[in-house]
């Protein structure tokens, strides 16, 4: 199985030094070299599942258009590309780039906090703006006599009315700023805030709970790959009576495996070339019917179908070392913070307690943790 080190190309918290000096005379990672090392760095932050790109340099034309695809998004404020979640695909871009992939090194709440500082910033700035817009309406105001109509037909009407607008405009401007003011002054509590409830331990019980949960689906995911590979490797065995399997046999197993193994992919004749009355559909279908179809031999299935689980089952691996890594992160600090004093404990109220409740850690039998998929196995009627 993958470890946590291996899922991020080496041990975590690696330097570049270290990568450099370790690529000389061996090329670690394909298309590196030390001045994509030095500009680039990549992060990855357990608390929010969310991986970052550092960018010392602008991005050319071709690297930018991968890192888009991806799905990363650039952040003005913080210069940096970011991923909303983790996945292999995003990790493999990042090691192609940077090497290796470290430990964020700012936490939630302190990014929180550069980002309350942000929008205090803003605030104080939209302030200004409607004091600025308030004090030239005064200005302007203060000009006119109190109680001082438009004089139509006055050789002042014209300035009068202009002033007029003018004071409108101003007054608009000031509120508008005013109610921008407040929404930055709202949206800076409000990032604090949720850093804050992000640590609460209910929370982490319930992230803790969705992981494990996830982790689970993983395990099955490779067990279900490593059973059906197997299956395909007993294609040739001798039957029940010890007879070699004839090709009757091992055409009735191969169907058999391939009506529970979910693979498909495209049939084209330039790689599976048939004759009529062969169908000569080269779309996506699946191997169960390009077998029953005559379009491949139950070789060719099984050749198929094992380089499908392989990259599955590595897939798998690779989601399970992520799911651990987010367990032994939340774990701890649930079990720091996680214990909840409750007024009603040791009464009959306190099963029913909400908030013991959500507080409490997530129950996982550990029979159910590796089991096998809940569909029943294909192997006791195979033959």
């Amino acid at each position: 199985m993958t470890t946590p080190q291996q899922t991020f190309g080496t041990a975590r918290g690696a330097s570049s030094e270290a990568l450099s000096e370790s690529i000389e005379g061996t090329s670690l990672v394909e298309n590196v070299s030390r001045e994509t090392i030095a500009v680039m760095r990549a992060t990855y932050s357990p608390e929010d599942n969310k991986l970052r790109l550092y960018a010392a340099t602008r991005l050319d034309a071709g690297t930018y258009a991968r890192v888009k695809e991806a799905g990363f998004r650039w952040a003005p404020k913080q210069g940096l590309f970011f991923a909303q979640e983790w996945t292999p695909s995003r990790a493999d871009l990042l090691i192609d780039f940077c090497g290796v992939v470290d430990d964020e090194d700012t936490s939630l709440v302190d990014r929180a906090e550069e980002r309350a500082e942000r929008f205090e910033e803003y605030q104080a700035k939209r302030a200004a703006d409607a004091v600025s817009a308030r004090n030239a309406v005064a200005a302007i105001a203060g000009n006119i006599p109190l109680g001082q109509p438009i004089l139509v037909g006055h050789h002042s009407e014209r300035h009068a009315r202009r002033d007029a607008q003018r004071i409108e405009n101003g007054m608009r401007r000031a509120v508008q700023m005013w109610d921008t003011s407040e929404y930055w002054k709202s949206r800076a509590a409000g990032a604090i805030r949720h850093a804050k409830y992000k640590e609460l331990p209910a929370v982490r019980a319930r992230r803790i709970k969705i992981i494990e949960a996830d982790r689970r689906r993983a395990v099955r995911n490779l067990e279900q790959c490593e059973q059906l590979s197997a299956l395909w490797m007993k294609l040739e065995e001798p039957s029940k009576t010890g007879n070699p399997a004839d090709a009757a046999l091992i055409r009735r197993r191969a169907l058999f495996i391939a009506n529970h193994d979910h693979v498909s992919q495209c049939f084209h004749l330039s790689e599976y070339p048939r004759e009529l009355p062969v169908t000569q559909y080269e779309g996506e279908m699946s191997v169960w019917s390009a077998l029953e179809g005559g379009i491949i031999t139950p070789e060719q299935a099984r050749e198929i179908a094992t380089r499908v689980h392989a990259r599955r089952s590595a897939w798998a691996q690779r989601w399970i070392a992520h799911y651990d890594i987010g367990w032994a992160t939340n774990e701890p600090c649930w079990r720091r913070k996680g214990r909840v004093s409750c007024s009603r404990r040791g009464s009959g109220e306190h099963r029913s307690c909400r908030r013991c409740a959500t507080t409490a850690r997530p129950r996982v039998s550990p029979a159910r943790t590796n089991t096998v998929p809940a569909r029943p196995s294909p192997t006791h009627r195979w033959r």
